[in-house]
């Protein structure tokens, strides 16, 4: 079989060998150890959404990301929430005090969705192979290439001889039951503790915010949903995220288990997003309004 092998961080520019047909090629890397099960590949067939636990490119293809577009005039926006006593006395109850200061506006780039798929040849050889849609050929072959290289610190390309069966039941592995009568926010802290991390990172706030809804079952996500939680009610499904600077998803109910499984971007390809409410200083009251809409009930 014909391969190119790539090694490295990162790189710049795609180069592909001419001879090689760049409709047909493959992005991947044989499983000589313990490659697939590094990402969370179990099975041929199996697929997951990169964690963004492996670096800048895992997290904007998992994620998004933004930038300041500094070409356009500062605008004044919200930072921070700081509790404070009101004119200094220490005798007076806390207040809280939003802060603002100007920004650069923020330009807001969208996850790749790559994914990578868990191939088995005919001979036999294991493969994790990034999944190269249309899309991934045309815009994203740098982002794939990279998205191996920062996993794996090598990347090869094939040469046509891989050939994927789109058309074949894949089962994608980005999310997983809670243990019975598990609380998201609960669990998050039991795994922080377990591992000795700080929550500082982690806005539990709105877990807490979210369980007090009636809701019918909680779902964890792995891999490059790591960090969100699906909360199922009776018409819709909400994705909701304890990491800073993500947002809140609200998804059908109906096909939930097959929307939960796609990446936000095909979610958003599809028109399947019935509500994205980003982590602002504004986000409960924005929910609260939301699943008035929605009629979204608190337990009793």
């Amino acid at each position: 079989m014909a391969q190119h092998c790539i090694k490295g961080k990162r790189i710049r520019r795609v180069c592909i060998p001419k001879e090689y047909d760049i409709d047909k090629i493959q992005i991947g890397i044989p499983v000589i150890c313990d490659e697939a099960k590094t990402v969370g590949l179990n099975k041929n067939g199996d697929v997951v959404l990169p964690s963004g636990i492996f670096g800048a490119q895992c997290r904007r293809n998992a994620y998004g990301y933004s930038y300041a577009d500094k070409s356009k005039p500062k605008e004044r926006r919200y930072v921070s929430t700081n509790w404070v006593h009101p004119f200094g006395n220490t005798n007076a109850s806390e207040v809280a005090v939003d802060i603002y200061r100007p920004c650069w506006p923020q330009v807001e780039v969208p996850p790749y969705g790559i994914e990578l798929q868990l191939f088995k040849s005919k001979d036999g050889q294991l493969y994790v192979i990034v999944v190269l849609t249309d899309e991934i050929r045309a815009n994203y072959m740098k982002e794939a290439v990279n998205i191996l290289l920062e996993i794996y610190g090598a990347c090869y390309i094939f040469d046509g001889e891989i050939q994927l069966d789109y058309s074949s039941k894949r089962q994608r592995c980005n999310w997983e039951m809670l243990p019975p009568g598990e609380m998201p926010s609960r669990h998050i802290k039991k795994q922080l503790g377990e591992r000795g991390e700080k929550t500082d990172t982690y806005d539990i706030f709105r877990l807490e915010y979210m369980e007090k809804y009636n809701s019918g079952k909680i779902v964890e996500g792995i891999n490059g949903f790591k960090g969100y939680y699906a909360f199922i009610f009776s018409k819709c499904c909400v994705l909701e995220s304890a990491i800073y600077g993500n947002a809140t998803y609200i998804i059908p109910k109906e096909n939930w288990e097959i929307l939960s499984q796609k990446t936000k971007k095909e979610l958003f390809d599809e028109n399947k997003v019935i509500g994205k409410i980003d982590h602002t200083a504004k986000w409960k009251q924005n929910v609260s309004d939301k699943f008035r809409m929605l009629e979204v009930v608190l337990s009793k």
